[in-house]
């Protein structure tokens, strides 16, 4: 995915939270890291989008079904990051969405 492609989808994902519509934002994550092209993109890129979703301020507390998706949408990519640069931090980051989703 070109880095360009990556910006729009984020900044509408980040329009979609100030408007308070978090349905629509948890299935713009979900669509982003989902899409074929999204694992071709910078490795930087791709964890700085998967960074935002899991460390996501002002979230609920209680998981919806939408933000469970959006969260096993991001598991893939996370480990193909570990699986490219093994980086101390993609593993915490692992960590942090696999124990959001407990």
């Amino acid at each position: 995915m070109q880095s360009q492609q990556m910006i729009q989808a984020l900044a509408q994902i980040t329009s979609d939270f100030r408007r308070g519509d978090l349905d629509a934002a948890y299935q713009g994550y979900r669509d982003l890291f989902s899409s074929p092209a999204f694992n071709q993109g910078n490795a930087d890129d791709r964890r700085h989008a998967l960074r935002q979703l899991v460390y996501t301020q002002g979230a609920p507390t209680q998981f919806t079904r939408t933000m469970r998706v959006a969260h096993d949408a991001a598991l893939g990519p996370i480990q193909a990051l570990i699986a490219e640069q093994d980086d101390p931090a993609d593993r915490e980051l692992l960590r942090v969405c696999k124990t959001r989703l407990t």
